[in-house]
């Protein structure tokens, strides 16, 4: 076999493989997963070195053949390689919108064009296409040398030492509360619209544990965004500064630029809300999902549970650090072969396993009565569908309408958790959300419906929600002035320090600040 044909059948297996989220420069695919990735980049080295054995035997056996079919042949492979190229150009490129589409839209197409048109091509212009077929595997060929660095990268991945925080763990010592402290339940809803939940409801939508809330809180009706991406908004409103950029070392170290400095700087956990919490005689407990929250608060939260990100490019397909190698690395072509024969499960199965997953261990941190500070991140009403509205069961598939009633049914049983505690009386509970449902973003994914068109009308109201519920609260007032949705890491700030503790109280916050 000639060492050319080799090279080729490397680097085929490096387009052909997924890979990049694993050595991206920024890490974000791991802060959001955290360590260990062992056995998934195993499958994946494994998937990598199986490729380039089919693809140089293939590349060897057309040699064989009469030449007009080794033309052909080789020129269907060119062709899946500029495809590979092209689609690889795409996923970098960082344009959200863009690489959406393409994925969502043209990838499945382009996959069998391009090689057919290529095919077709050196069947009837051998003579321009065959020169255009050698120069792209030399290209290939020449691709297979960045193995040299790509493999070490991979492989000093997988054997990074693994965070000390699991998906679940308690950290500081809890204190003894006493019988008059008070307590604070923050719920975050994932892209809850105040658009769709109040302003706007579909036709036939009925929310009414959110109008039952809201007709007892203050509410927020103009709250303007500090930005359009979860791992991004969370981490400003714990810090109380817009963050523009995150990145991340191997270990899911958070590093930051916010709009004030041009720099990295560290995320400090001394400088979030559960820091001043304790530092004010708050004990602190988060359950939530994607953020790494375990990781990233470890030294200032008394209880902690998260649900990570299944983002990674095999994970995708099913592939799991608690599998085997082995597993992993034949969850591509099972895969592959379920795509052939229009077997493979929906992948909203993950978001309904998210979902559950963070709603066993919330209802546990709510009933933790030792917990003052509370802060839940639920999964919902987050696309994808997961919800049949009409019936009120959990099942793939469904819209953003669907998952907004889930939202809703979930408040409802989160309420009557609260209500249940001895600490009842004394709660305040914060129910808000990160951001609005992202239209730009949604309209451009296969299964969107004709249904979420009409319920938005094909317009982005980025309106988050933000209401705020005392203890003994029974009337509801509006707060209008459009308002910057940090303000609301000042107000529990506020309240953590003992300064407001009533409707009264934030507005009179709200009036020494000028809103």
């Amino acid at each position: 076999m000639k060492i050319r044909t080799v090279l080729e059948g490397i680097g085929a297996a490096l387009l052909l493989v997924p890979f990049l989220p694993y050595i991206a420069p920024d890490h974000i695919a791991l802060y959001l997963h955290g360590l260990p990735v062992t056995n998934l980049i195993g499958g994946v080295l494994l998937d990598m070195l199986a490729v380039s054995l089919l693809a140089s035997g293939f590349l060897l056996a057309i040699q064989y053949l009469q030449r007009a079919a080794e033309r052909i042949l080789s020129a269907l492979f060119a062709g899946l390689m500029l495809w590979r190229i092209a689609d690889i150009a795409i996923q970098l490129s960082g344009m959200l919108q863009i690489e959406s589409f393409w994925q969502e839209h043209l990838r499945k197409q382009s996959c069998v064009a391009i090689p057919l048109l290529s095919g077709m091509l050196a069947c009837i212009l051998p003579r321009i296409v065959t020169p255009a077929v050698r120069m792209v595997r030399l290209a290939i060929a020449a691709l297979a040398f960045s193995a040299l660095w790509i493999v070490p990268q991979l492989l000093y991945v997988a054997l990074a030492r693994p965070s000390t925080e699991n998906a679940t763990a308690s950290h500081l010592p809890t204190p003894v509360v006493n019988g008059s402290s008070r307590r604070i339940v923050w719920i975050l809803f994932d892209e809850l619209s105040y658009d769709q939940t109040f302003d706007h409801q579909a036709a036939g939508m009925r929310l009414p544990n959110f109008g039952r809330l809201r007709a007892e809180s203050v509410s927020f009706s103009n709250l303007r965004p500090t930005g359009f991406h979860t791992a991004l908004i969370i981490p400003s409103l714990f810090l109380g500064r817009h963050i523009e950029q995150i990145r991340s070392t191997v270990a899911g170290d958070l590093w930051y630029k916010d709009e004030d400095q041009n720099r990295w700087l560290a995320f400090d956990p001394n400088a979030t809300l559960f820091a001043f919490a304790q530092r004010n005689g708050w004990s602190t407990g988060v359950d939530g999902w994607y953020n790494p929250y375990c990781h990233i608060l470890a030294s200032v939260l008394n209880a902690c549970s998260w649900e990570p990100s299944l983002g990674l490019p095999t994970e995708l397909f099913g592939a799991a650090e608690q599998n085997s190698v082995l597993a992993n690395g034949a969850v591509l072509p099972n895969a592959l072969l379920a795509k052939l024969t229009n077997s493979s499960a929906a992948p909203e199965d993950a978001h309904v396993v998210e979902y559950r997953n963070v709603m066993a261990r919330t209802q546990a941190l709510i009933q933790n009565d030792h917990i003052r500070f509370v802060f839940l991140h639920l999964p919902v009403p987050h696309p994808p569908g997961i919800y049949n509205r009409q019936h009120h069961v959990l099942r793939p598939g469904g819209t953003y309408l669907d998952n907004l009633v889930l939202a809703d049914d979930t408040l409802g049983a989160l309420l009557k958790e609260i209500d249940a505690t001895p600490a009842a009386s004394r709660t305040t509970v914060i129910v808000s959300s990160d951001h609005s449902w992202r239209i730009p973003l949604w309209r451009l994914v296969p299964g969107w419906t004709a249904e979420e068109e009409r319920a938005s009308g094909g317009r982005f109201d980025d309106r988050p929600v933000l209401l705020i519920h005392f203890p003994g609260q029974i009337s509801g007032n509006d707060v209008n002035p459009a308002l910057p949705e940090l303000l609301e890491h000042d107000i529990i700030a506020e309240m953590l320090r003992g300064k407001i503790n009533s409707s009264k109280d934030l507005a009179a916050f709200l009036t020494s600040q000028g809103r």
